[in-house]
């Protein structure tokens, strides 16, 4: 069976110079790797050493008998890779026994660039990511020819080096979390490559990334082999393609080139059912707007490569956390979105092994929030990346008292949902509460509670919302649209009416809640004709759901976001010119809400906020 590999059991501990040394690759280890005791239970190689430098009064009695006692407390789980009988396959049928073996490759964002594990911490889904992992193991060559290497087999880290890492990370702690499986992973990548020139195979000009990384893999797996350990080669993550996007004819030609590279690298591995999990360039990037005319292309390229072959799987991206500095979105998702992407990748290839990665929807748990010819005041909440939730965390929730109990669900209210531009939906009404979506939230949790409060009739709120869209992407047939989401939005409002009309309802669409985008406000083209398409937005959605007398409210970014205050108080002055000339369209300043966190976004209390906020611009205007 092609990529099933067995072996005797591998005993790491040799003699060398009259006393124990450990090595996890059988190299001899440099002398800078030294056993630090802040690490996991995977990182014991250099033990002996740490014990002669930490120790250098210790007998080599006293030293070999703590090493002993400390190798059983730390090394043993980990050691298993190498050593135990659950990496071994009596027979081809015990594959669960296997270790899960993949390839992570590609350019920058594949690399890690942007990433610091010293923040790691920072996002609550995420926290203890950054310690090295007992259960998983990388070997990893990075930035071409002139880059760094692990030199061998780590526990699952960032890179010693740089402290960086790619979505190896969270993918490998996923992975083996919900298989209870060993994951190694082999990391090849470099920033700046293409796949017409550097990852051309046999191409002696570039980088030679695809020489290179296949080299490395005949290693790796060799060094797998000859220590008896029995793994199978599971898939490729492929993160790449922002280069290519820069040339035309490179982006025209990037579905034949990467198709070949897939099967080329089948070919040269023997793996005929290699998987490949393709991520999608982030429509986030800078490239996408510089270049944003091309980012269709390659997008639509990675599609067509995935659907053409059974064995290749699309990874959505553009719905995960983006790196933004003052000078705007830069080229990379940055510590939070990298640690998504890990997990985006992970849920694709747990889905292809059959493991049900669906987020569960909730349900209301008795009697519905009302009966049978009731009104139902219905709300949509739509926008961007602010109103997705990208930076508010359920879990900080109760650190507000004056939020508390909204990471609950909220029974008597109606929720549901198009998130990611349609990567998480719901499909059908249940109570309001946290999507399970990134673990994020957006104002529709505290604008729910606030508005059922304020009215008698029970309340239902449809959100709506794409954290990389622009506001052209809201127009019909709009010209510039990339990511055109107005269609589907009006059929995802009729669709939520509809279904509350069959139930025994009588809904009433209230109005719309916006907020505008970050994106909108700091590209200066899109800024200028915010006015106009705002207008054009709302006369549109008025006249295709019928209501000529629909009331809009567009919320405003806060100007201390870390896009910049001059371009957010343009764009705040277009808004207002609009509200100036539209009686039922209201402006709501945030000039209130408490000071933003020196992000893109609104974190956790500014979300909280914001809902409230949006909920009281309603309330003043009813009669």
């Amino acid at each position: 069976m092609a990529g099933l590999h067995t072996g005797t059991p591998y005993l790491l501990p040799s003699k060398r110079a009259g006393q124990m040394e450990y090595n996890c690759t059988g190299k001899t280890l440099a002398s800078t790797e030294v056993f630090s005791p802040n690490q996991t239970r995977g990182a014991t190689c250099a033990l002996p050493r740490y014990l002669r430098l930490h120790f250098p009064m210790m007998s080599q009695r006293s030293r070999c008998a703590l090493q002993l006692a400390l190798l059983l407390a730390w090394s043993l789980p980990a050691q298993a890779m190498l050593s135990s009988s659950s990496f071994r396959a009596e027979t081809e049928d015990a594959e669960e026994s296997l270790a899960r073996v993949f390839l992570v490759a590609g350019q920058s964002n594949a690399e890690g660039a942007h990433t610091h594990a010293s923040e790691i911490d920072q996002f609550p889904p995420f926290v203890g990511a950054g310690l090295p992992q007992s259960d998983a193991f990388l070997w990893y060559e990075l930035n071409g020819p002139s880059g760094y290497s692990s030199n061998g087999w780590i526990p699952m880290q960032p890179a010693t080096q740089t402290k960086i890492f790619g979505p190896e990370l969270t993918f490998a702690r996923k992975v083996a979390g919900e298989t209870d499986s060993r994951v190694i992973i082999i990391k090849s990548a470099s920033g700046g490559t293409n796949l017409a020139v550097d990852w051309e195979p046999g191409n002696p000009t570039g980088q030679q990334m695809y020489d290179r990384t296949l080299t490395l893999m005949q290693t790796a797996l060799a060094d797998l082999t000859s220590h008896g350990i029995a793994w199978k080669l599971e898939g490729v993550i492929w993160q790449q393609g922002e280069n290519d996007m820069l040339n035309s004819q490179h982006v025209s030609e990037y579905e034949w080139r990467l198709t070949a590279l897939i099967d080329r690298l089948r070919s040269d591995l023997d793996e005929p059912e290699l998987k490949w999990f393709v991520g999608e360039t982030s429509f986030k990037c800078i490239w996408g707007l510089d270049y944003w005319d091309h980012m269709p292309i390659l997008k639509n390229a990675q599609l067509a490569v995935s659907a053409a072959d059974p064995l290749v799987w699309f990874v959505p991206s553009s719905h995960l956390a983006f790196k933004v500095t003052s000078q705007g979105p830069h080229y990379h998702f940055g510590t939070e979105g990298m640690l998504q992407l890990g997990e985006e990748h992970a849920d694709a290839y747990l889905a292809s092994t059959g493991v049900d990665v669906s987020h569960q929807s909730t349900q209301f748990p008795g009697e519905l929030p009302a009966e049978a010819g009731d009104t139902v005041r219905v709300f949509v909440l739509a926008g961007q990346r602010s109103m997705e939730g990208e930076g508010a965390h359920v879990s900080e929730i109760s650190d507000h008292p004056g939020f508390s109990g909204l990471d609950e669900i909220q029974e008597s209210v109606f929720y549901r949902y198009q998130l990611g531009g349609g990567v998480h939906v719901s499909t059908d009404w249940a109570p309001l509460g946290p999507a399970n979506y990134l673990e994020s939230f957006g104002p529709e949790l505290s604008f729910g509670q606030a508005a059922a409060r304020m009215l008698d009739d029970p309340v239902a709120v449809i959100k709506i919302a794409d954290s990389a869209a622009f506001l052209v992407d809201w127009l019909p047939q709009h010209p510039r649209s990339n990511r055109p989401i107005y269609n589907d939005a009006v059929r995802f409002i009729r669709r939520g009416l509809a279904d509350l009309t069959a139930a025994g309802f009588n809904p009433v669409l209230e109005g719309v809640i916006w907020l505008p985008a970050e994106h909108d406000a700091w590209w200066p083209p899109y800024r200028n004709q915010y006015a106009p398409n705002l207008t054009a937005l709302v006369s549109n959605m008025r006249a295709d759901l019928g209501l000529p007398q629909l009331k809009w409210f567009v919320a405003e970014l806060r100007d201390d976001l870390i896009w910049g205050q001059e371009e957010l108080d343009d764009l705040d002055t277009r808004i207002e010119s609009v509200a100036a000339t539209d009686p039922l369209l209201w402006y709501i300043s945030s000039d209130s809400l408490s000071p933003s966190p020196p992000t893109p976004t609104l974190g956790t209390l500014g979300t909280l906020e914001l809902g409230r906020l949006m909920a009281r611009a309603y309330g003043v205007t009813i009669p």
